[in-house]
């Protein structure tokens, strides 16, 4: 019960906001999103991790 008055309330809250915070928020959003995939691109262990040599590739 109550995490759907919690719920209720933020949507109460988040409704009553201005338009002008909601584009800065969107911004804001925008924004962290772009560093978060900048900084994850240039990060990537995967895609700079070298492979493992494959049984196939290596015979004795």
């Amino acid at each position: 019960m109550l995490p759907i008055v919690s719920a209720l309330a933020c949507r109460y809250l988040m409704l009553n906001l201005s338009v002008e915070t909601w584009l800065r928020f969107g911004v804001w959003m925008l924004l962290g999103a772009l560093i978060y995939v900048g900084y994850d691109y240039r990060r990537n262990r995967l895609a700079t991790r070298e492979q493992a040599p494959s049984p196939e590739t290596t015979s004795a």
